[in-house]
């Protein structure tokens, strides 16, 4: 995990439904990215899943604002968290 960017984006788009194993295996991943200072946003979810993270009081697991609807979103979000929370850490510097 340590080559990842300080910014994890998980594309939810394709996945068309989820069951609690499936949510407690990306709140596993959430966790672990966390765990590393690094922040993982979650895109694209369809109506199904959205509705178990709702329902599950996922969001405060990984913070409803790093929920969002689209990649552009995300990318928006990655951009907000990067300049407030990582551009001024060195060990994130290219």
């Amino acid at each position: 995990m340590s080559n990842l960017p300080p910014i994890v984006i998980l594309r939810l788009r394709n996945m068309t439904a989820i069951d609690a194993t499936g949510l407690g295996a990306i709140r596993d991943l959430a966790d672990e990215v966390q765990s590393t200072g690094r922040t993982l946003l979650l895109c694209g979810a369809r109506e199904q899943p959205s509705q178990l993270m709702q329902q599950s009081e996922f969001e405060r697991h990984v913070g409803k604002e790093n929920i969002v609807a689209s990649i552009n979103d995300a990318i928006r979000r990655s951009n907000e968290l990067y300049s407030s929370q990582y551009a001024s850490d060195a060990r994130w510097q290219a």
